[in-house]
């Protein structure tokens, strides 16, 4: 009896890690990230932290940018030097990020090569890349499946500053 009852202890655990987010959502702030990931492996800029987070086919190095606010207002999701991103892990990545959005949000996948407007600006996917966006609720997650698998999430803010 109480083999079992330690079983359904340790299968509760489990479930609760893997409920954990892996990922953070776009529109956190830094101390929450801090608290859930620990120190970041790096921060090369005063508004960029970075962790690296392992995964069963290596290391994946997570960057986030700050605003001055200390918010999230990018994210990305690349293999460190060997390892392999693999398109679950890549989904997985993608479903954190939208489910920060609300639940009427219009959130919707692209295929190559197909246009779209984010911010302001015209846009289309390219022929590697996998787009969702949801420009009421200023979100972009551009997926890039090839030459080297990269996933990128980043708000208005973001796109905005970088179009300066």
């Amino acid at each position: 009896m109480r083999a079992r009852s330690l079983a359904n202890l340790l299968l509760v655990a489990s479930a609760c890690l893997v409920a954990l987010p892996a990922h953070a959502r776009l529109g956190e702030k830094a101390a929450e990230l801090r608290q859930r990931f620990g120190k970041p492996e790096a921060q090369p800029q005063k508004n960029v932290l970075v962790w690296l987070i392992e995964e069963s086919a290596g290391a994946l190095l997570y960057t986030v940018t700050l605003d001055e606010k200390d918010t999230s207002i990018a994210e990305g999701l690349k293999p460190f030097r060997q390892a392999k991103m693999t398109e679950q892990s890549a989904r997985n990545f993608i479903a954190e990020q939208l489910s920060s959005l609300p639940s009427d949000h219009k959130a919707h996948e692209l295929k190559p090569g197909e246009a779209y407007a984010f911010a302001g600006e015209k846009l289309t996917c390219g022929p590697n890349e996998r787009v969702v966006v949801d420009d009421a609720n200023g979100m972009l997650i551009v997926w890039t499946v090839a030459p080297t698998p990269s996933v990128l999430a980043v708000t208005r803010a973001m796109f905005e500053r970088t179009r300066r």
